[in-house]
This record gives structure tokens, C-alpha cells and sequence, in this order.
């Protein structure tokens, strides 16, 4: 949970993590990410972030998203949540995964604001973060 003071800074608002000047430009997204966990997110190969470089429009920008598990009890992906800084509302989306009952990976779309650094991150059963990130140019603004 966010202390007051630093939701006020993150831009926590209301229950919806939403953008400001210090939280989208410090670290390409990582202090979002150390503000929302209360831990710091390790960058791991475990975590591969396919997106497009660049894309036409911010609307409906494909992303795939894999993480390297056994998905045993012992070696699980908890969840992954994709975070978008410079969008008005930075966590984009977030996937839940079972042991044992479900792959490490999804496709899905999201709508982009600009360009800018998409992050995803890992949980892990140990409470570990991974996190990849990727740079994404989009021609227009997906969030007006």
C-alpha cells in the first residue's frame, strides 16, 4: 500500500495509479513500479515483452508477453502486470496465473498515449520481481 505522501507524489488517485511528470520520466517507469510493490524490480531474460516498435495509432498495440516457468509450485509466475508511465492511467493490464493450470504467457492489446517505455512485471511465487521493459514510438494518442 502507498503512504499518503507518496501517492500524492506517484499520482495515485482514487484507487487508479495515474500519471505525473516525476513518475513517467524517473528511471523509465522502475520508481512506479518501487512505489506500487515496495520492492525493487530485478530486469530478468526470464520475462520476454514482444511488442512492435513502432505502430500507427496508440489504439490497439499488440503485445505478447512470456514468462519463463515451470509453473510448479515450487517455480510460479504469480502474476504480471504491464505498466504504460506516460499513459493517463499507467497500469495497463494485469494477468493472473494458477500453478500447474495455466502457461506463463499472453497476447492481448493496449492503448498507448505516446511514445514510450512499456514495462512488465513478474511476480514470482517467492516474491521476487522480474521485469522487462521495451521502447514503442506510436504515431497518435490511443488514450484521448
Amino acid at each position: 500500500m502507498l503512504t499518503a505522501a507518496a501517492a500524492a507524489g506517484a499520482g495515485f488517485a482514487g484507487g487508479v495509479f495515474t500519471s505525473s511528470a516525476d513518475a513517467s520520466d524517473s528511471d523509465d517507469g522502475v520508481a512506479i513500479v518501487r512505489q506500487l510493490t515496495r520492492k525493487t524490480p530485478v530486469e530478468s531474460d526470464r520475462v520476454h515483452l514482444v511488442m512492435p516498435s513502432k505502430f500507427p495509432n496508440g489504439y490497439t498495440v499488440p503485445l505478447s508477453l512470456e514468462i519463463d516457468s515451470p509453473m510448479t509450485e515450487a517455480d510460479h509466475v504469480r502474476q504480471v502486470r504491464v505498466f504504460a508511465p506516460r499513459n493517463p492511467l499507467i497500469e495497463v493490464a494485469r494477468f493472473h496465473f494458477v500453478p500447474q493450470r495455466s502457461e506463463s504467457r499472453v497476447s492481448t492489446r493496449i492503448r498507448l498515449a505516446e511514445p514510450q517505455y512499456v514495462l512488465a512485471v513478474a511476480e514470482m511465487n517467492d516474491g521476487a520481481l522480474l521485469m522487462t521493459k521495451t521502447w514503442v514510438e506510436v504515431a497518435t494518442n490511443g488514450c484521448a
